[in-house]
């Protein structure tokens, strides 16, 4: 039963029997009609019965369908197989590979703007039901975000049901700490990039994340797949550790988290290292300022960690800079050279984030010290340039951008620089469909309340 290609139109222009340009992930027609697109410049294929073999060589493996079932187990000389693999399956693994393509557009390409670890989630279909549901979700919100900007019922309910079924995996103890279990956990993670979260800093599904590897025995990651796994991940928890006291980790577990082959020699794996010390430090400063203990010990620990990722800042500056460079004076723009522009100007930018918590933390320890609060200043209209700059890549591929503006809001107290980094703020947001401006600015106060080592409670999920 050989395969015939029969094209790579999308499902709704081949079912209109409309010209498809099988653009990914979303092809014009369906996006000028805020259509769902499923399948774009996907291959098909139409399966035809093969007659090469005489009708005699088959004979013996003939099964009469007209007969009653029980007559045909008598027979039938051989069973009727399962398809193998199922239908559902194969349309999930598609659907997901298809999402995920490296060539896809940066504007909305799932593999680069949350990590190399999906490439290895295909092969995994079909091994952990936690799994395929979270991948179900993820496909589902991302295709019907691409295609009208918000998410579909389906795509919600799809998410509920992952839900669901991750919570019956996590009370398994074996199941729970496995690593499709915390793939699933990671991918529904990504889900609520798309779903909108009004400004909540805390989510939920990264202090989940942190309980899985806490009942390891072992914190680090296992295999060559939770090594790419953990390069997402610990973004993840890290950023959120920030805010979420329910997220408490040892520093050897910090430092295990973001520990990591693929990065530790570059300036991005450098600069995580100097946040995985964050967590603790602003725990330990929240508590001395209630003791009302003496600061300077803490100061002294925090400077240097600053000083560093200042230092470590101008190196992620100075390759944007020279990758830029090199493009403007190439006649031709490749795939590779505007990934590698994209990859070094969102780390650049999630560098300056780090700078900016590091500033704050010590604008907190010596008040009467005016040159951290002089210091950011500039930090801030950098971060406000950076947002203007990744506009290109907008929405998904610059959506880390809402955590480089939140710090950036809590670094500064002039009116007009918050002005500028609220209306930043709010237009991102717009990317997401999150309209909830009262929500906005109590999230925001609670991180600015954590990164300067006030002791005030989180609010609940549902606010």
């Amino acid at each position: 039963m050989p395969g015939v290609p029969t094209g790579r139109a999308c499902d709704g222009c081949r079912k209109q029997k409309k010209k498809c340009d099988e653009k990914q992930p979303t092809c014009g027609r369906c996006l000028r009609l805020k259509l769902t697109c499923v399948g774009s410049g996907q291959q098909r294929y139409k399966f035809k019965q093969d007659h090469r073999f005489s009708s005699n060589s088959n004979q013996g493996q003939m099964i009469n369908f007209d007969s009653s079932s029980s007559h045909r187990r008598e027979s039938s000389p051989v069973e009727i197989p399962r398809a193998c693999p199922g239908n559902k399956t194969t349309f999930l693994t598609g659907s997901f590979v298809g999402a995920i393509k490296r060539t896809n557009d940066l504007r909305y390409n799932l593999w680069w703007s949350f990590g190399i670890f999906l490439e290895e989630v295909p092969r995994r279909i079909g091994s952990n039901e936690a799994l395929d549901r979270a991948v179900d979700a993820l496909a589902a919100s991302h295709a019907s975000f691409c295609s009208r900007r918000s998410i579909s019922v389906e795509a919600l309910s799809k998410y509920s049901s992952a839900l669901r079924t991750l919570r019956v995996y996590l009370d398994d103890s074996i199941q729970a700490t496995s690593s499709n279990t915390l793939c699933a956990v990671m991918v529904l993670l990504l889900c609520q990039s798309f779903h909108g979260h009004n400004g909540r800093t805390i989510t939920g599904h990264a202090q989940g994340a942190s309980n899985i590897l806490r009942a390891r025995k072992h914190f680090g990651p296992r295999d060559e797949f939770e090594k790419k796994l953990f390069l997402s991940l610990r973004g993840s928890v890290l950023f959120e550790g920030l805010y979420n006291d329910a997220i408490d980790l040892s520093s050897e577990e910090w430092d295990a988290l973001v520990t990591n082959d693929f990065d530790q020699d570059h300036p991005e794996g450098q600069i995580l290292r100097c946040l995985a010390k964050a967590p603790v430090l602003i725990k330990r400063g929240k508590q001395a300022k209630i003791n009302m203990e003496d600061l300077q010990p803490l100061r002294e620990e925090v400077r240097p960690i600053y000083e560093q990722c200042k230092l470590i800042l101008k190196d992620l500056k100075a390759r944007k800079v020279q990758c830029k460079s090199s493009d403007l004076g190439s006649n031709t723009e490749t795939f590779i050279t505007r990934l590698l522009e994209a990859h070094y100007l969102r780390t650049y930018g999630i560098g300056l984030a780090i700078t900016i918590f590091f500033n704050c933390m010590l604008q907190a320890l010596d008040p009467s010290d005016r040159i951290y609060n002089t210091e950011s200043g500039p930090l801030v209209e950098e971060t406000l340039l950076h947002a203007e700059e990744s506009n290109m890549f907008r929405p998904v591929g610059a959506g880390y951008n809402i955590m480089c503006l939140a710090a950036a809001w809590a670094a500064t107290t002039d009116t007009q620089l918050r002005l500028q980094v609220e209306a930043s703020m709010l237009d991102y947001y717009g990317d997401f469909s999150i309209n909830n401006r009262p929500h906005l600015y109590e999230h925001l106060e609670l991180a600015r309340g954590n990164l300067w080592l006030a002791d005030i409670p989180a609010p609940q999920m549902g606010n």
